[in-house]
């Protein structure tokens, strides 16, 4: 079983590992996931490539 001072000593020591990390990663972790995003998602703002269609509209006969 571990003592009170083996688990304060974890907890000082993942809060110096992890601090200085979150702290860095909040810096470059939006670009990765942001560039990520792009390579490997498909973007839902762009249309595939092809020929342009407009929605079908009937003509008006009388004017023929």
């Amino acid at each position: 079983m571990m003592n009170i001072t083996d688990i304060i000593q974890l907890v000082v020591l993942c809060a110096i590992i992890f601090i200085p990390l979150g702290y860095t990663a909040h810096r470059w972790l939006p670009r990765l996931t942001a560039s990520v995003r792009l390579m490997f998602l498909k973007p839902r703002y762009v249309k595939p490539a092809g020929t342009l269609r407009r929605t079908s509209v009937k003509a008006d006969h009388q004017h023929d």
